[in-house]
């Protein structure tokens, strides 16, 4: 069985009541150095193209933290901050992260890399369709190995005993990245010794409706029932109702603007994806319902909710006085043909990100249910055709290259081929929270077969009750009666215990 852990604190559960939209992927947060003197940085000649190294190499961002390193044999703890610009993430190399702090107990070194294509490890100068190519899963788990193998690193005075294999190296990450290092010990293993991944996102979903399920079971009861309640009214005027039915709703939402569903829906969603990155906001936003706070005078919440009308209204006024009035200044239509998807000169973050999720495609589009059950509190309007369609407008066919997704390639394909939520992982410790939105993706899902994965030595699982998104990563984000640590710390010291240096070749 996973192990339960004691209440995350950060969400503990609360008794009250003109351009396209950006997918930021909003997986590791940021976190600054407290002691910047101590950091040092290089760059390294990463290959383009790793199945032909002959295309060159570019430049590849880390920096790293050798104050615990002892020498050769000592450790080293390799982060990916994944889909971001790595210099805002140098804070993972202090003693209060979980990779700094595993440098501290077992005496090694700690280093941060940049992914490719993210901050300054751009091989390109513009992100078309034909440069993007070379951003895929293949590539960036092959960058990881190829990096702990080769880089000649400033700390070590043996001219190479401090790379992998020589020494045991362990590839940490968060969501994405997380998953990274869980796939690198499937996809290219024999390079680094263990790894640790939270909220490992390692199965890829073209419909992720379940992404919502965990904010729907950490939100108030009466703040539940009244967003089902509106989202059934919505979808059954939507599918029942005549034009005006449908004009007016819109209208209230201040959205009357726009001639597509699957857009409205979109747009009314919003106050949820706030969850993963903020889920004070998502209860801000049940409170505002659940005490009628739009009449000026609130209320006192009502254990089953305010009702339909009431929370209908509430919605449409938090709508309208947040992404309503977003709309009102532009075109907040992905239909509008003057919309600006293709854009190669953008190199910030955003479309790298949505080009690994057409591209691969992880996908993870996440939706209402394929039909309103009254059970979700997203619309079913909202379905992964909506962003599936936008995937060939970002990145058109150039020069005869195509993004994947519009090519045929599947999320099916790449779990084939990843393993997904069944991959036979060796030394990968997974943690999760127990309301991270992302749990249906790693391998707790309820809707792995044969059910989340079973803790066992070579694969520990640990789920932190309350939890939210990586959890542990920021030792700050867990609780002192939390004994999450002890047990990441634990399980790290049993397998460095279990290295031994490679045999000397004849």
């Amino acid at each position: 069985m996973q192990r339960q852990l004691k209440p995350h604190a950060g969400t503990a559960r609360r008794t009250g009541y003109g351009r396209r939209r950006k997918r930021r992927s909003r997986g590791i947060k940021q976190h600054t150095h407290p002691s910047p003197d101590l950091i040092s940085n290089g760059t390294f000649d990463q290959l383009l193209d790793h199945k032909d190294p002959g295309k060159g190499t570019f430049n590849q961002r880390y920096w790293w933290d050798a104050t615990h390193y002892k020498g050769p044999g000592s450790p080293i703890f390799l982060f990916n901050v994944g889909e971001q610009p790595a210099d805002k993430y140098v804070g993972y190399l202090e003693e209060g992260t979980i990779s700094g702090k595993y440098a501290e107990v077992f005496e090694g070194a700690v280093i941060v890399v940049e992914h490719r294509y993210w901050g300054e490890s751009i091989p390109f100068e513009e992100l078309t369709t034909e440069t993007l190519q070379y951003l895929d899963l293949p590539q960036s788990i092959h960058d990881m190995t190829y990096f702990a193998r080769n880089v000649a690193l400033d700390f070590d005075s043996t001219n190479g005993d401090a790379n992998a294999p020589n020494s045991p190296w362990v590839l940490i990450g968060g969501s994405y990245p997380g998953a990274l290092a869980a796939w690198t010990s499937v996809i290219d293993p024999g390079t680094f010794w263990a790894y640790h991944a939270s909220s490992a996102v390692v199965e890829a979903i073209y419909d992720f409706h379940p992404y919502f399920d965990a904010v729907e079971r950490a939100i108030p009861r009466n703040c539940s029932a009244d967003l089902k309640a509106v989202v059934s009214y919505i979808d059954s005027t939507f599918a029942a109702g005549n034009e005006d039915d449908i004009h007016d709703l819109k209208a209230m939402f201040g959205l009357a603007q726009l001639d597509h569903a699957d857009d409205f829906a979109e747009r009314i969603t919003i106050p949820l994806w706030s969850w993963q990155s903020d889920d004070d906001k998502v209860f801000d936003f049940c409170d505002y319902i659940e005490t009628a706070s739009y009449t000026g005078r609130k209320s006192r919440p009502k254990t089953g909710g305010v009702g339909l009308e009431t929370a209908l209204l509430g919605y449409a006024a938090w709508v309208n006085a947040t992404s309503g009035k977003t709309c009102k200044k532009g075109d907040c239509s992905t239909y509008s043909k003057s919309t600006i998807w293709d854009d190669p000169s953008d190199l910030t973050t955003d479309r790298q990100w949505s080009w690994m999720l057409c591209h691969m495609p992880f996908a993870w589009w996440q939706v209402g249910p394929p039909a309103n059950d009254k059970k979700h509190v997203v619309s079913s309007l909202l379905r992964p055709e909506h962003f599936q369609r936008q995937c060939g407008l970002m990145f058109p066919k150039t020069n005869g290259f195509e993004v994947g997704s519009v090519r045929g390639w599947t999320a099916e394909h790449l779990n084939m081929w990843t393993g997904g939520w069944n991959a036979s992982f060796e030394r990968v410790m997974f943690l999760q929270g127990e309301y991270d939105p992302w749990i249906e993706a790693t391998v707790s899902s309820t809707h792995r077969p044969g059910g989340p994965l079973k803790s066992s030595d070579e694969t520990p699982v640990f789920v932190v009750r309350n939890g939210n998104h990586v959890p542990d990563l920021v030792l700050d984000d867990i609780p002192e009666e939390n004994s999450v640590l002890e047990l990441e710390l634990a399980t790290m010291k049993r397998w460095l215990d279990e290295w031994t240096p490679p045999k000397a070749s004849r």
